[in-house]
């Protein structure tokens, strides 16, 4: 291996969110010339692929020690990489929002240079979740979200042909991201446990009467679970209108979560702080929150989520059909309150987030103009 300085990624999943899109940002200016980029993976790592990785987390090697020796600039999301000298900047990026109250997890943060951040209001939180480095915060809106303003589509490669297992052709597609309420490893649980992992399904018999909805509607649900979860949901037959997408499938036609959420014309959620990223395309959001007296006690929030997070709330599955029904009638009930949500997160309704935070890292003179 070369000895040139090194700029290290790291991200949860590995070559994902804002960490990818400021990498495909370096390399297109022809930093890759300059630096060695490197991606920090778990020791486990065994996949085939053309990045530059080194073996991190769990491990420490003699390539690792020597790879940290020559690392210039870290720039991390989830797993956090400690600076291995005063002269090594860091970069944290994120791996999500504010909103769900992870203290020890805060806490382990370690020192950085910078954090990025997307608004004032939302500075105000971190400000008291990172409250020895509060000073650290800048606003330039987060990278990951560039990649939302380019809608994928999904029908041109045949991810959704192989995804539904039909030629089928939809008039539109909705995306739910849950999170979990049960781990599958460990058996930790936060608010309701639901019979199949799904919020506001409580049979079998709502899942059908769902699906008959979509069907009517001609709409798509795709369900993708949190990688958490304990698997109940494997337990519900195929519907001809609602799928489950996987990790594995995603990777096989290189999408990201957000080249998914890019394509859905509505969006299902719940106390997910993917809830901040969708809301930036201002579409419609629905907020299955029929357990959040339950979640709150176990969870926790940085902010009051009735103030801070806006869309139509879903107390149960004939609520969430009726939401179906708008959707599929181009009816949006809860826009205006949910701009104002959209404003208090987002400073920068663009897709410029990742421009920004390499011209902070040439005006830190972290990076050299070439």
């Amino acid at each position: 291996m070369s000895e040139k300085p090194v700029i290290l990624f790291e991200s949860y999943p590995d070559f994902s969110g804002s960490p990818l899109e400021i990498y495909n940002e370096l390399v297109k200016r022809g930093y890759d010339k300059k630096y060695d980029l490197i991606w920090a993976v778990y020791s486990t790592f065994n996949e085939k692929t053309n990045y530059k990785v080194v073996k991190f987390h769990g491990c420490n090697t003699h390539e690792k020690r020597n790879i940290l020796a020559r690392t210039k600039l870290i720039i991390d999301s989830n797993r956090y990489i400690q600076k291995p000298r005063p002269d090594c900047f860091r970069l944290h990026v994120r791996h999500g929002f504010p909103f769900k109250y992870c203290k020890g997890y805060f806490d382990s943060i370690g020192y950085v240079d910078a954090i990025i951040t997307s608004s004032e209001e939302i500075k105000k939180l971190d400000e008291k979740i990172y409250s020895k480095i509060k000073d650290k915060l800048i606003i330039t809106g987060m990278p990951v979200l560039d990649r939302l303003f380019s809608k994928t589509d999904l029908y041109a490669n045949g991810f959704i042909k192989e995804l539904t297992q039909s030629d089928k052709k939809f008039n539109k597609i909705v995306g739910w991201l849950p999170t979990f309420r049960k781990h599958r490893f460990g058996g930790l649980q936060v608010g309701k446990v639901f019979r199949y992992g799904l919020p506001v399904i409580k049979s079998l018999d709502d899942y059908k009467k769902l699906n008959a909805e979509l069907e009517k509607q001609g709409i798509l649900l795709i369900i993708q679970m949190h990688h958490a979860q304990a698997a109940n949901y494997e337990k519900l037959p195929k519907m001809s209108n609602i799928s489950f997408v996987s990790e594995e499938l995603k990777r096989k036609y290189s999408l990201t979560t957000h080249n998914l959420m890019s394509a859905f014309d509505g969006f299902i959620t719940d106390y997910s702080a993917a809830y901040h990223e969708y809301i930036i395309l201002n579409r419609p959001i629905a907020l299955t929150c029929d357990d959040l007296v339950e979640y709150s006690r176990t969870e926790g929030f940085c902010c009051n989520y009735l103030e801070w997070i806006k869309g139509d709330y879903i107390l149960d599955c004939d609520e969430l059909i009726k939401w179906i029904n708008d959707i599929g009638n181009g009816i949006d009930r809860s826009k205006k309150e949910r701009e104002l949500s959209l404003h208090k997160i987002h400073t920068y309704i663009d897709n410029h987030s990742t421009e920004r935070v390499i011209k902070f890292l040439l005006d830190r003179k972290v990076l050299e103009i070439i």
